[in-house]
């Protein structure tokens, strides 16, 4: 079998034509080789969001390329004319010396790098066809030009074409003649501006289809006739070319072979075999945009009608997932408040749109990452979940495995018996950065789950607030739970202090209504005499020591607690408790038992007032205490006159 090689694939601009046909001719040539893929994806929505005035968070997908130096890739296509575009102050150089060590293929651009080569098609050549078919064919003197990015090779090299040939032929070419576009639909601003400037423009030759969308819609707007008031012709020759009313005469530039040629060039450099660069012959396209008629064949007519029935289908799978997506996140965002149910619900969606494997790697901590700020590569991604058709394995924090360039997807692979094919989707919510979510889809696929991703963002977003509301809850919680503790427990003996006490007598209270009850209180003997003789350090231990035998003794029945400086009370139902004065003896007992082996140079001593009493609504505590300590002070009468040892009173 060998060594399965992983070819990683950096591609941008995804929702357009022409890189859809990129990626659909690399995963053509891919299934066919024991080869793993990951496709690396940039986007750009602002364009869909221009008339919304939305904030631009499209800067954030150009950290994406990056995270394939995390995956332990053995080389890389780089689709680098439908990325340079959108890359922001970084040449071509510096963006390949990211990852320097893999070899690369790089398309739509050249390079003379010995680490890669490239795949392009003959742009000039294209071009120099469409223009001279104009000029010639059509008779035409008065050609405007909508160009392509100026940082863009491709576009470099069909303008250059276009400049040439005008020149050839003795036309000139004024800068209102042409203006510079975006490569997307969206440049109606431009076509209008084209026509202001040139009221008899013949012809418009846009630099890519995409661009030519604007044209039509625009031309139309202005009661123009395509193919007779004003011809437009564009170049790559996508699909919606040929169902453009009218048809769009173009350049065939084979996207679907270049991304084949693409994924056998890298497994040649992969297996160590020699490779060279290649640029592909550009055909002309002819059809009715142009002004020329054309006969249809009768099998091109039944391809079209197909691939116009497979378009359909596409799009009624894409309204059917459209509605069931929102309402799997739905589901997704009410396991919020669980972590780990959250991973396994995030799995189990996916599962249900029918993805054979999906992988969450996620940062060690979310990214905060400011547009203009200077862009630091995380180290690590930890795999969090992972599915492979109905099996969904989540993992603990401290478990997770990660990649970081030497230790990658393949690893971590659901089957390791056949190759993967992962198609991966930044995760950010705004600002936010949480990592990646690799899918094994089809290209077609793309758009829909571009949009769940973004939903997935939103959803993590979502719940890491609610971690943090949590811990907060919970470190709020402790601290009430210390502050409550404060409230109500004396801190010298640790059992309840005045207020606690009050709380308990009160709660106790109303919880026996009509049963029989008995208050203690209790006092320590002589705690001045202590206190004065052997300092208020052994005051504190004496006072200690007494709150431990009271619990010990009263305790075991019900509340007892430390009512202020040496005095000590509690309550408890009289069914519960043994007789009065069996407790009053016990507590001496205990005192006498502690004396006896004490090294301390005084007694411990506690005298006890006990008294009976109904629970009842209206209950007068204060009365109560009065009559508890009236028995308190005949009990004092029997203490010793002194606590310090070795002195020979009577009773002592």
């Amino acid at each position: 079998m060998g060594k399965k090689f992983t070819i990683g694939v950096l591609i941008g601009n995804v929702h357009t034509a022409h890189p859809k046909d990129l990626m659909r001719g690399i995963r053509a040539a891919a299934s066919g080789m024991d080869v793993n893929m990951i496709y690396f994806l940039g986007t750009q929505s602002v364009r869909f969001n221009q008339k919304f005035a939305l904030e631009d968070f499209d800067y954030q997908y150009n950290t994406v390329y990056d995270y394939a130096k995390l995956a332990k890739i053995d080389v890389l296509i780089i689709a680098y004319g439908s990325l340079c575009i959108f890359q922001e102050n970084e040449d071509k150089q510096a963006f390949l010396d990211k990852f320097a060590g893999i070899p690369y293929v790089l398309l739509e651009d050249a390079t003379d790098d010995p680490r890669g080569i490239y795949v392009m098609v003959d742009n000039y050549g294209g071009m120099q066809k469409c223009v001279e078919h104009l000029i010639i064919e059509h008779h035409l003197k008065h050609l405007v030009y909508l160009g392509g990015p100026e940082d863009n090779q491709d576009a470099i090299e069909r303008k250059a074409a276009f400049l040439n040939v005008m020149a050839e032929h003795h036309l000139p070419v004024t800068p209102e003649m042409m203006a510079v576009g975006d490569y997307s639909e969206f440049v109606d601003n431009l076509v209008e501006q084209l026509l202001r400037d040139n009221p008899d423009a013949e012809a418009i030759i846009s630099a890519n289809d995409e661009m030519t969308v604007a044209c039509y819609r625009v031309c139309k707007a202005h009661g123009l006739r395509i193919g007779k008031d004003i011809l437009i012709t564009g170049f790559d020759d996508v699909e919606r070319a040929r169902y453009s009313n009218p048809p769009l005469t173009t350049v065939s530039q084979d996207a679907y072979k270049m991304g084949q040629i693409a994924v056998e060039k890298a497994v040649d450099i992969c297996a160590g075999r020699p490779v060279e660069s290649v640029r592909l012959d550009a055909e002309l396209i002819i059809r009715e945009s142009c002004g020329c008629k054309v006969t249809r064949r009768a099998k091109e007519k039944a391809d079209e009608k197909t691939e116009l029935l497979h378009i359909i289908d596409e799009l009624r799978l894409f309204q059917h997932k459209s509605w069931l997506g929102p309402f799997l996140i739905r589901d997704l965002m009410q396991e919020a408040e669980n972590e780990k149910s959250f991973y396994r619900k995030s799995g189990e969606v996916f599962y249900h749109l029918g993805i054979r494997s999906s992988l969450l790697y996620l940062l060690e901590q979310p990214v905060t990452y400011e547009k203009g700020q200077k862009w630091k590569m995380p180290q690590r991604m930890y795999l969090t979940m992972r599915q492979y058709r109905e099996n969904i394995q989540v993992f603990e924090k401290k478990e997770r495995p990660y990649i970081d360039g030497s230790f990658g997807v393949p690893d971590c692979c659901s089957s390791g018996e056949d190759h993967f094919s992962y198609i991966s989707f930044l995760l950010i919510d705004g600002k936010r950065q949480y990592g990646l979510l690799m899918l094994e889809i089809e290209p077609e696929e793309i758009s829909f789950y571009y949009i769940l991703a973004l939903q997935l963002g939103t959803s993590l977003r979502f719940l890491e607030a609610n971690i943090k509301q949590k811990k907060y809850h919970d470190r709020l919680r402790e601290k009430n739970e210390v502050l409550n503790f404060i409230a109500i427990y004396d801190e010298l003996t640790g059992i309840y202090n005045r207020r606690g006490l009050m709380e308990s007598l009160v709660r106790f209270n109303q919880d026996n209504l009509g049963k029989k009850a008995c208050l203690m209180i209790a006092d320590l003997d002589h705690l001045k005499e202590i206190n004065d003789n052997f300092g208020h350090a052994e005051g504190d231990c004496a006072i200690r020591t007494a709150a431990g035998i009271v619990k010990e003794v009263f305790g075991q029945y019900g509340d007892v607690g430390r009512f202020g400086g040496d005095e000590f009370a509690g309550i408890v139902r009289y069914s519960e408790m043994e007789e009065k004065e069996q407790l009053i003896y016990n507590i001496h007992q205990k005192c006498e038992q502690y004396n006896e082996h004490s090294m301390k140079p005084y007694y411990v001593g506690i005298s006890v007032g006990v008294v009976e009493f109904v629970c009842e609504k209206k209950i007068d505590f204060i009365e109560m205490f009065k009559h508890a300590d009236e028995y308190l002070y005949e009990e004092k009468k029997k203490r010793r006159k002194t606590v310090c040892r070795n002195v020979n009173f009577e009773n002592s």
